[in-house]
């Protein structure tokens, strides 16, 4: 039977030891990490089937509503033995006091016959362990990229803490893209948990003692997720994010064996990861709205 769980009544450790069992059990996914991004999350679960999905949501004027907490990307249903019946099943017992929805759901769950689904791009490299062969795979404009940067690398370091990076990162993506105050902030606080965890690194470039790329790695049960990268203009004088994406490749990505790029739904960025022998697949954004009408024509 399919159950909703208020976050009072999800039991952490059990929660991630089901996580654990899962076909994909993604970081995203984990209770630490739902406590940072939305505190009070809480559950669907199949005690029979192993399933869970955690419900991440917030209320305003009065509304509750589901959506999708900056830097996870992607959650939904997650099993031992996923099928589509089961994360039908799973999303239409989500209660009704949820009245408008956008999510991401995550790579294996395919399309269904419910709500508004819209395609978005993932990437992937994967991690050959052969430094040759890995840059045999990149296209001749980053190993052309990377000739030119090649006398900036010495500059490249792993000793950049949770506070260089989210200053760099607020300074710059999140000021060209209008990333909230709040959303930075929440950023900055699971990237020092990670790395405290020992579940994330951050390798970027200093210049003269000053940050100027840098870019976060998550490393979890044998997958590397490209969680947020920043560079600044001196950043990309210096080639840097192609000399951090070389240097991560080329040694090991932390013993895992695919290095999850994180979506890329932007063209500029699709193509940066292209040319690093990135393949491509899908996963779903699922948006609903059961608001009351006059407030569903608005909020579409």
């Amino acid at each position: 039977m399919i159950e909703h769980l208020r976050h009072a009544d999800v039991d952490k450790h059990w929660w991630d030891s089901l996580l654990l069992r899962c076909e994909v059990p993604m970081w995203y996914a984990q209770s630490w990490v739902l406590d940072i991004a939305s505190p009070g999350w809480e559950a669907m679960v199949d005690r029979a089937s192993g399933a869970i999905m955690p419900l991440t949501w917030r209320r305003r004027m009065g509304i509750h509503y589901l959506y999708q907490p900056f830097g996870l990307q992607q959650l939904g249903v997650f099993a031992p033995h996923y099928s589509d019946q089961l994360g039908e099943a799973m999303l239409r017992a989500i209660p009704a006091r949820f009245r408008y929805w956008d999510i991401y759901l995550n790579e294996r769950m395919g399309p269904m016959a419910f709500g508004d689904v819209l395609p978005c791009t993932q990437q992937y490299v994967d991690v050959l362990g052969d430094p040759a062969g890995q840059q045999a795979a990149y296209s001749q404009g980053h190993r052309r990229n990377l000739r030119k940067g090649e006398v900036h690398r010495e500059l490249l370091t792993w000793a950049i803490s949770a506070a260089d990076f989210t200053e760099l990162f607020r300074r710059t993506t999140g000021a060209r893209y209008a990333v909230p105050a709040a959303d930075i902030a929440m950023m900055g606080h699971l990237v020092s948990a990670a790395l405290e965890r020992g579940e994330a690194r951050i390798l970027g470039t200093r210049v003269g003692g000053r940050v100027v790329a840098a870019a976060c790695f998550v490393e979890w049960q044998g997958r590397s997720i490209f969680l947020k990268s920043a560079v600044e203009e001196s950043g990309q004088e210096h080639q840097a994010m192609f000399l951090i994406m070389d240097h991560y490749l080329t040694n090991g990505a932390g013993r895992s064996t695919v290095l999850d790029l994180a979506g890329s739904n932007t063209p500029s960025v699709a193509r940066f990861n292209a040319g690093f022998g990135a393949r491509s697949t899908v996963y779903l954004r699922l948006k609903r709205n059961e608001l009351p009408l006059p407030l569903r024509w608005i909020k579409k």
